[in-house]
């Protein structure tokens, strides 16, 4: 019975660590993901939940373009907890890919994407506005699969504590 509580209470802790603490996650973006912008930034903005290793070209951010290119000039700059790039400007106007990848201060390689809509415009705004960017879908997965395996880890201890008490009331 003791070994059931114990593995039980292990097991329970295990999930009760949010995966947020675990890596480096985004938690915000100029522009932000999805977001229907009218002009680009003059530079793109990462921010994540904890600071970045500066390794050089080893954080890096790809903007591309409907048509592939990517309008990202020089080279990722990396302060803190944020990562930024300068943009060329574009004529195109649709669908562009944020790229990213970061290292971590705990070592861990962090790589995502999302996107955003261009328009109209060609000409960079000289004033950055910063969005936060809601819990990414990748997130969302882990917790939701957590809480899952943790109700059916709580739904089989409790199982197990009433099989075995099946068994001692029917041995007496």
């Amino acid at each position: 019975m003791k070994k059931i509580v114990v593995l039980s209470l292990m097991g329970l802790l295990s999930f009760a660590i949010p995966p947020a603490l675990a890596h480096s996650e985004l938690v915000s973006s100029n522009p932000s993901a999805s977001a229907n912008i009218q002009q680009l930034p003059e530079q793109i903005e990462l921010e994540f939940n904890e600071e970045l290793l500066n390794i050089g070209t080893g954080n890096s951010i790809s903007i591309m373009t409907p048509s592939g290119e990517d309008i990202g000039m020089g080279e990722t700059s990396t302060e803190d907890a944020k990562i930024t790039r300068l943009l060329n400007t574009t004529s195109e106007t649709g669908e562009f890919v944020v790229m990213y990848r970061v290292a971590s201060a705990d070592g861990h390689v962090l790589k995502g994407s999302f996107t955003f809509s261009l328009n109209e415009g060609i000409v960079p705004i000289s004033q950055n506005e910063s969005a936060a960017d809601p819990e990414s879908g990748s997130n969302l997965l882990v917790t939701l699969v957590t809480i899952i395996v943790g109700a059916a880890s709580v739904l089989l201890i409790g199982l197990a504590i009433r099989s075995r008490k099946r068994r001692i009331t029917s041995a007496d």
